[in-house]
Order: structure tokens, then C-alpha cells, then sequence
């Protein structure tokens, strides 16, 4: 674990976390390079019974992430706690339980059993549980109604469609009644109605199942249906208020930086310091603008050119 204890993220307001990380790190080594850090001291509190989505561009650790909460693999240091359990002190055969009956997976290639048909593949992870064979088919029956898939009961998935394989794969997370659905990227394969399609199955097992919903996108799409957007970027996690607050401060930057012609550690420093606009740059003292910049010739040639914008009509703000 990290020497410095992260402190523990804070609830959301509209339940307590049923998924909670505190300064996770994960790095994966690969012999002759330098590790590849994955997710750099994130922090994320998911609510219970809420649907939240996790973008992000592809590499930002999205997945890892999904990965750590569903125990199909282990932090580097940091800890990950689920329903009141810590995973990274639970032995194998805690964590082999914990998947088969707190978590339902949801993945971008469905990862059915091509041998078997829908209904044996949603029948598959009651075995691990030792659910009699025919409580078994009655299950997997029912879920895949659920999921409008009950007709293709008996075809294997070569005979499904994209989106008919997902739904299957849907009915499957299902089988063991968790209180959590992972989905990676559960859309990325299909068009847009099927994906659709998709998506309100997920949104009705939140709202009528109460379960927890994780899903991992990079589609715009699916956000507008979730309590709550994190955004993962470099292997951070910010929410959707920090993204906005970020992007505004980047904003800023970039608008000193075109107006003023500075460079971009320069505009640092000002930003830093609480110059945020070409005003706070014009109306500040001589002194305290060297200051920051370090040379006070440099400092007045800044400020002038500020001040010729800022009384310009046309100064961006």
C-alpha cells in the first residue's frame, strides 16, 4: 500500500457507496521495459442502487479499473472495497465467491460458450453456486424472457446477432442475482438500435432490480442515462463537477496563452497563482506579478500587453 493514506472519497449525497477506492495504483511489468502505470492513485465512491458510467479515451484505464472492482485482478497498492468487504484482504476462494454472487460481468465481446446454447450459457455460473439442474434451466429460461431472448432459448450464439448475443450476455449476468452489473463497453459492438436496446435493459435491471450499474464507455450516448459520470484520463478519476471545473481551467489557460503569446509552464505559474484572465493580469500589482514570474522586466511587458487587451472591446474573456 501507499505510504500516504488517500483520505476516503465522499459519499455522494443520494446513497452511501456500495463501491468504494482509495488511492489505487496498478502497474504491469513487463520484463525488459519500464512498468506501465495503469491507474495512478485513483479514488471513486459509487453509490448504492445508482448507474454510473466511467468514460474515457481508450488506454485511460478504464477497464483495469472495472477489473480491480470485479476482482479479476488486484491492485498494485491502494484498496478496493464492495459491500463492506476489503478485496485486496479476501483469500482466492473469498474472491471466487464474492464474483459468483456479488458480481454480474457484462463485456464487449460477450465471451458466450460457442458450444453451448443461450440457455446453457445463462445456466453456466449457477453451477459454481450448485444450483440444482433444474432450478437451473427454470432460471435461465426466465432471464433470458427478461431480456426478450426466451424464443432463442436453444441457439447457439453463431446463430445470434450482435445484439441478441449482448442480451443473452445480459441474462447471464443475471444468473446469480447480484447486487452489482459491471459492463465493459456493452455497446461498442453493436449499431445503434441494438445498443439501445442494450441500454434500456440496463437502465430497467437499475431501476425495477435495484442493482448497481458500472458501465465502462467512450460513447457519448450513454452518460444522459446515469446518475452520475466519472471521467478517467492519465489513470485518475475525477467526476463529472471536476471534469467541468478541469476543462474550464484548461480553458483559461489556453485563452492566456493564444491572447498573451506566453508559453504553456508560464501561463502555469500565472493560473497557479491566481491570475486566471488577461483583467487579473492588467489590475495587479507590478511587484506581485514579478513575483510569480521571476523577472520584473519580463513582468512589465506582460502586464502591458494585458492591459492593451483588456481595455480592447474585444479582449476574450
Amino acid at each position: 500500500m501507499s505510504d500516504v493514506a488517500a483520505p476516503e472519497p465522499a459519499a455522494p449525497a443520494n446513497g452511501s457507496p456500495i463501491i468504494s477506492l482509495i488511492d489505487v495504483k496498478k502497474e504491469f511489468r513487463i520484463r525488459g521495459k519500464p512498468p506501465v502505470e495503469a491507474l495512478r492513485g485513483a479514488n471513486l465512491s459509487v453509490p448504492r442502487g445508482s448507474m454510473v458510467a466511467i468514460k474515457g479515451p481508450s488506454g485511460s484505464g478504464k477497464t483495469t479499473l472495472l477489473h480491480l472492482i470485479g476482482a479479476l485482478d488486484v491492485p498494485s497498492s491502494g484498496e478496493v472495497h464492495v459491500d463492506g468487504e476489503e478485496l485486496t484482504t479476501m483469500s482466492e476462494l473469498e474472491l471466487t465467491d464474492y464474483r459468483a454472487r456479488t458480481i454480474g460481468f457484462v463485456f464487449q465481446a460477450y465471451h458466450l460458450i460457442p458450444n453451448l446454447s443461450a440457455r446453457e450459457n445463462v445456466a453456466l455460473p449457477m453451477e459454481i453456486l450448485k444450483v440444482p439442474a433444474a432450478d437451473r434451466r427454470k432460471r435461465a429460461l426466465s432471464l433470458l424472457e427478461d431480456v426478450g431472448m426466451d424464443e432463442r432459448a436453444d441457439s447457439k450464439p453463431s446463430k445470434l446477432s450482435g445484439g441478441e448475443a449482448q442480451r443473452v450476455a445480459i441474462a447471464r449476468a443475471l444468473a446469480n442475482e447480484p447486487s452489482i452489473i459491471l459492463a465493459d463497453e456493452p455497446t461498442g459492438n453493436l449499431d445503434t438500435q441494438a445498443g439501445g436496446t442494450v441500454l434500456k435493459i440496463l437502465d430497467r435491471l437499475n431501476k425495477e432490480k435495484g442493482a448497481t450499474v458500472v458501465i465502462v464507455t467512450h460513447s457519448g450516448r450513454i452518460p444522459p442515462l446515469c446518475d452520475l459520470t466519472f471521467t478517467i484520463r492519465d489513470g485518475k478519476v475525477t467526476s463529472a463537477q471536476e471534469s467541468k471545473e478541469i476543462a474550464a481551467i484548461e480553458n483559461q489557460k489556453r485563452t492566456l496563452r493564444v491572447a498573451l503569446s506566453l508559453s504553456e509552464k508560464f501561463v502555469d505559474r500565472l493560473v497557479a497563482a491566481g491570475f486566471v484572465d488577461v483583467r487579473a493580469i492588467a489590475d495587479a500589482p507590478l511587484d506581485r506579478l514579478a513575483d510569480v514570474v521571476g523577472d520584473k522586466n519580463k513582468a512589465a511587458r506582460v502586464a502591458k500587453r494585458a492591459r492593451v487587451l483588456a481595455e480592447n472591446a474585444d479582449v476574450i474573456e
